[in-house]
């Protein structure tokens, strides 16, 4: 529970939006964590620089819980103009429950300069279905609910108080020794609007390189049916990064 404490205080000090893929409880018993990051750099008819570096922290008893911490941020420029600034927390406990059911506590913070999201900040429970199988996976369903508090760099859109409803699938497989592929899939409407709701995809290819150190490759696809004044519905994204997990 101290370590739970200590995670929950550090995200109100972070802050960005990514889908969450699902921790088994038992897979890496103790502290572990890893470090991840990639850039890309442009010269010539574009000029472009853009750099993301992530790290995670995880706490596993192998028993009965484990909490783990997400910290991210991504800068970018081009010609010379900033044209990516965000930056994102993501603190969750999840706890056995019963068989193979688990409750989760999670709490979360984001900023997303070009999304003119100056500040969301939700807290949220609910509760997962975790079906494994040797040969075929991890499969998780989730359900619960959150309350979010959003603040915008514009004038034009009213800061929000919302209560959302959290619904999400997910899938892990090793393809292979040293591959693995994964989707997480959210549905997020608002309790008393379900027409304005918030729908994320990831999916991952996972490739073991050397050791401890991966290569991931990675699409996001997202629709915010009410996004901020003058922002687009979809969110379409594909990175390439490196980690090493320690």
């Amino acid at each position: 529970m101290r370590i739970l404490l200590l995670l929950l205080f550090m995200i109100t000090y972070s802050e960005a939006i990514i889908t969450v893929k699902p921790m088994a409880i038992g897979k890496k018993p103790g502290i572990s964590g890893k470090v991840e990051g990639s850039f890309q750099t442009k010269r010539g008819n574009t000029e472009k620089d853009e750099y993301s570096l992530g790290l995670k922290f995880q706490y596993d008893n192998n028993s009965s819980y484990t909490t783990f911490l997400n910290l991210i941020g991504v800068y970018g420029k081009a010609n010379g103009v900033r044209n990516t600034n965000k930056t994102y927390g993501h603190a969750r406990f999840i706890h056995t429950l019963y068989g193979d059911t688990d409750y989760e506590l999670y709490l979360q913070s984001e900023m997303n300069e070009f999304t003119s999201i100056d500040k969301r900040r939700l807290g949220g429970a609910g509760i997962r279905y975790h079906l494994q199988r040797d040969d075929w996976g991890d499969l998780f369903f989730g359900i619960g609910a959150y309350y979010e508090g959003i603040t915008y760099t514009t004038a034009l859109d009213p800061n929000e108080r919302n209560t959302r409803l959290n619904s999400y699938i997910a899938y892990v497989v090793d393809i292979t020794k040293n591959t693995s592929f994964s989707y997480v899939g959210y549905y997020q409407p608002k309790v008393d609007d379900i027409g304005d709701f918030i729908t994320s995809n990831a999916i991952e290819l996972k490739i073991n390189i050397y050791k401890e150190l991966h290569l991931k490759l990675r699409v996001f696809y997202d629709y915010d049916a009410a996004p901020a004044v003058d922002r687009k519905k979809t969110d379409f994204t594909q990175i390439t990064s490196f980690s090493y997990d320690f």
